[in-house]
Order: structure tokens, then C-alpha cells, then sequence
């Protein structure tokens, strides 16, 4: 799964992103950012290949955690990209 964030409205920078098993135990760190310009774009498959369902880790600078599991086959349609979901604070995309 191809997973794009392009924003995160809430909490405080910098937030520590991570991408975790459909259990949550197992959590592989994938970047830092400030601020979502460019958008951050992660492959799941370089984490847990073939998995249906992975967990999307953030934490901001506080260490405030938001957890969002994305599951292959969940999607809506919007502008000819595959939107995942908009949780308020936070938008993913599926390309």
C-alpha cells in the first residue's frame, strides 16, 4: 500500500511518523517532519509486504499519539486519487 500524507492540523511539531503491524506491536520508525509541504509518501510494502492492513503512527513534539489503522480495500473516491480517509487533523491518500 502506497499511503500519502498530505497535512496534519492539529498537535505540535515536529511529529515522528511511524508505520506499525496490523497488530500494533511492531512499529518501524519512518521520518520526522516540521510541516507536510511536500507531502510525506510511504510504501508499506518496504515494511510489512503483503499485509492487508497497516497502523499509521503520529506523535507530535508533545508526545500526543494519533493511531489510524488503514485497511486495503476501505477507500472513497476523490479527484481521480483513492482517498483513504480525513480524520479532521490529519488527510492520506492511497496513489
Amino acid at each position: 500500500m502506497l499511503i500519502e500524507i498530505t497535512g496534519v492540523t492539529s498537535g505540535t511539531s515536529p511529529y515522528n511518523i511511524y508505520v506499525c503491524d496490523p497488530t500494533n506491536t511492531s512499529c518501524f520508525f519512518v521520518t520526522t517532519v516540521g510541516s507536510f509541504t511536500p507531502s510525506v509518501v510511504i510504501n508499506t510494502e518496504s515494511y510489512f509486504p503483503n499485509s492487508p492492513a497497516v497502523y499509521l503512527k503520529i506523535l507530535d513534539g508533545t508526545l500526543c499519539e494519533k493511531l489510524y489503522l488503514l485497511e486495503c480495500g476501505v477507500y472513497l473516491f476523490q479527484n481521480g486519487n483513492v482517498f483513504i480517509f480525513m480524520d479532521g487533523d490529519i488527510n492520506v491518500f492511497q496513489n
